[in-house]
């Protein structure tokens, strides 16, 4: 019985080495085919001259919501020289509009944060009874310095380069400084800001 069995197994062996000589030891039409081959060669190539994913200090910015290149793929009309000009503009406006005191003026263009500050100075201003009579303001260099997106609102940081000059008369219409000829030189960052899916196209002035 036992030799019984070792012959059993031995035949066992032999026929599954047939199997797998039949199965791995021959080479099939599909291997020999050349285009297989040519597969094989351009993978391998694929694979060779393939370059690693590299994340610049740029690209980084821009997978954290911050900088222009990820504005400008969530919001691709954005235009940074048009948005400049108009913060330009709304620079003078607004300067022009807090040293007239005009409140409802400067609700429409600044968060509340913002305006609540800008209407203590005209408050101050107005207790101590002088009036500035005349402003000159003109920016001559702007540039956005920061880019943040969060929650879907952007906040772009500008430094403004500007002239500047006023005459403020006292209550009994004294003067207390001019210096419209010669107009002084300064700069500053304001922050401004717009919820992207609104339908307002205009920024606000979120901080200064």
């Amino acid at each position: 019985m036992q030799y019984f069995d070792i012959i059993i197994f031995a035949v066992l062996a032999g026929y599954l080495g047939i199997k797998l000589y039949r199965t791995l030891g021959r080479n099939t039409k599909i291997e020999n085919h050349p285009s297989n081959e040519k597969f094989m060669k351009n993978t391998k190539d694929e694979a060779l001259n393939k370059k690693p994913e590299v994340v610049t200090e740029k690209d980084s910015s821009a997978l954290k919501g911050e900088g222009l290149d990820y504005l400008r793929n969530i919001q691709p009309n954005f235009d940074e020289k048009k948005f400049l000009l108009g913060a330009n503009k709304a620079y003078e406006m607004i300067i022009e509009a807090k040293n007239e005191g005009n409140k409802k003026f400067l609700l429409s263009l600044l968060e509340d944060d913002v305006f609540r500050s800008f209407e203590k100075e005209i408050l101050d201003r107005e207790i101590k009874g002088n009036i500035i009579e005349a402003t000159k303001v003109k920016v001559s260099r702007s540039e956005i310095t920061d880019c943040k997106v969060d929650n879907n609102i952007a906040y772009l940081t500008v430094n403004f380069n500007y002239e500047i000059g006023t005459l403020i008369k006292a209550s009994d219409g004294s003067v207390v400084s001019d210096n419209l000829k010669e107009l002084d030189e300064f700069s500053s960052n304001w922050i401004f800001s717009r919820a992207l899916d609104s339908e307002d196209p205009n920024w606000k002035l979120y901080s200064i």
